[in-house]
């Protein structure tokens, strides 16, 4: 495909941590074929820092004018899609329409409004897709992108011309194993990786119960036995990145449970994906490359980092928030409870359902979270 111009609209933390994606499609093009907006002046220095490419505040009409982008990028908040769209990309599409104009694809960085919303405000006649990147790429010099999932949607109504869906099915590539999943379900999808972005906490809690039985167990033991119980589900070359072991977990009991644990969260959250209708490779995919993933960062980073970038992550009103507050309401305390009492050699085979359903219901709590982020009535 000919190198066209790009602008971002919203060229906040997302957009940024895309950057790898605009690199292989510009190459040394990038400086003078993009521009990213942003909606205010906080921050603007150091984001024009970040970005080997001109970094402005506002003007977007003006700038889509001048520019004459093939691809526009939609990164800004949920809840101010509908009056970018609505206020200034319906009314800038009809001028090209009116003037006989090539029409830009529209790539949106958001889950919520899905895809369908795009081709009823804007119409049928626009490329527009759902990107949704894998949010871990490199880790204490590793590079785990391929791990994790990043998915792109289309609208079943409309038929993308060849070449231009290739370049949106591979966009993120370099950020993720790309899948691809239908307009209407991106959403709930996104609910299974935030689900599991919980693997943090099941490394906390064996670090927890093995501190109370007079044991050190680091992070980077737990997570690296946790991916090596994973191996049995999920063997992708990708996993080979970072080596793993069980070695650092030599209670026989501790390994029993955190093997458990894991096979019931995947379950518990596989069963959630059904009730949406998600497909077995998609849903498996994620599930298992966001536990590797996010046992790979456990592995690398000390906990306050973890910590820290969990905060980072948990916006107000946001996915991760919602699995948060669903697991600290009693789920973090009974998968706990009930580790101390499996250690003890107290084995309660119901157990297992139980952890399973606290999954299910972290999946549905952030799915059910997502569909309001926008505000936008579908």
């Amino acid at each position: 495909m000919k190198k066209e111009n790009v602008v971002i609209i919203g060229m906040g933390f997302l957009a940024t941590y895309a950057i790898p994606c605009y690199e292989r499609i510009l190459g040394d093009e990038m400086s003078s074929r993009l521009v990213g907006i942003k909606g205010s002046e906080r921050g603007l220095k150091e984001r024009q820092a970040q970005c080997a490419f001109p970094v402005q505040v506002g003007r977007v009409r003006e700038t889509l004018e001048e520019k004459r982008p093939g691809l526009i990028i939609l990164a800004v908040k949920p809840n101010q899609i509908a009056d970018m769209v609505e206020g200034t990309l319906a009314p800038y599409y009809q001028m090209l329409r009116e003037k006989g104009e090539d029409l830009p694809d529209l790539y949106s960085f958001a889950p919520d409004p899905p895809v369908s919303y795009y081709y009823d405000a804007l119409g049928s006649d626009v490329n527009a897709a759902n990107q949704l990147p894998n949010m871990i790429s490199c880790v204490a010099g590793y590079d785990l992108s391929q791990a994790g999932v990043s998915f792109v949607s289309f609208d079943s109504r409309k038929e993308w011309p060849e070449e231009k869906k290739k370049r949106a099915k591979e966009f993120l590539s370099p950020t993720g194993t790309i899948v691809e999943i239908a307009g209407d379900k991106a959403n709930s999808f996104l609910a299974l990786q935030v689900a599991c972005h919980l693997m943090f906490e099941m490394n906390y809690i064996v670090q927890d119960i093995a501190k109370e039985n007079g044991k050190d167990i680091t992070l980077a033991q737990s997570a690296s036995a946790y991916r090596a119980l994973l191996r049995k589900r999920f063997n992708e070359p990708c996993v080979e990145v970072l080596p793993y072991s069980l070695d650092g977990i030599d209670d026989e009991n501790m390994r029993e449970f955190m093997d458990m644990m894991l096979n019931a969260w995947y379950d518990g959250v596989y069963s959630y994906s059904k009730t949406v209708d998600i497909p077995h490779e998609a849903a498996d995919r994620m599930i298992c490359g966001t536990m590797e993933t996010f046992h790979m960062e456990a592995q690398l980073e000390p906990k306050e980092v973890l910590v820290q970038n969990t905060k980072n992550h948990a916006t107000p009103g946001g996915y991760l928030e919602m699995a948060l507050i669903t697991i600290n309401n009693g789920g973090y305390k009974y998968i706990e409870e009930q580790m101390r009492r499996w250690v003890k050699g107290e084995k309660d085979p119901s157990v297992r359902g139980e952890i399973e359903k606290i999954a299910f219901s972290v999946a549905k709590a952030v799915s059910d979270r997502g569909k309001t982020t926008s505000g936008i009535n579908k």
